[in-house]
């Protein structure tokens, strides 16, 4: 299997309703790294006008449950930590970069970074993931 049917596979977490209503997109994947995309609408941003940092956590918690499904594994979120660093407002995109750190029998630590469309950190999220089975359409190296 190459790159592009892996890609393929993965971007079928955006049927989930969850996420498409969010409008997170997968834009580039690799063995154990992975980009995913949210417009900021103004659905999703605080009183304020800038993005709601729920919208940010769910960003990071969908690219750190993808980036696990690179790894060949179904997983559910144990922990997600959150460092909120500079916000936007509605009209920008922002793109989170998740990579796997570690993997054990049982648990997946992964890191995201999420950036602004103008390539400003925005946020950083470390989550441990609880490996509840396999995703056996995704080959161990790929």
């Amino acid at each position: 299997m190459d790159k592009m049917e892996c890609f393929h596979l993965l971007k079928k977490f955006e049927g989930s309703s969850f996420i498409s209503h969010c409008g997170i997109k997968l834009e580039a994947a690799d063995f154990g790294w992975v980009k995913a995309s949210m417009e900021v609408k103004d659905e999703i941003t605080n009183p304020f006008g800038f993005i709601h940092g729920g919208a940010i956590s769910t960003l990071i918690d969908t690219a750190g449950g993808i980036v696990c499904w690179t790894v060949g594994s179904r997983v559910c979120t144990l922990d997600l930590n959150t460092s909120f660093l500079k916000n936007v407002k509605a009209g920008h995109t922002v793109f989170a970069e998740a990579n796997v750190l570690r993997k054990t029998d049982h648990i997946i630590f992964v890191e995201v970074k999420v950036y602004s469309d103008k390539n400003d950190l925005l946020a950083k999220g470390s989550a441990s993931m609880y490996i509840v089975g396999t995703y056996d359409k995704i080959p161990p190296q790929w």
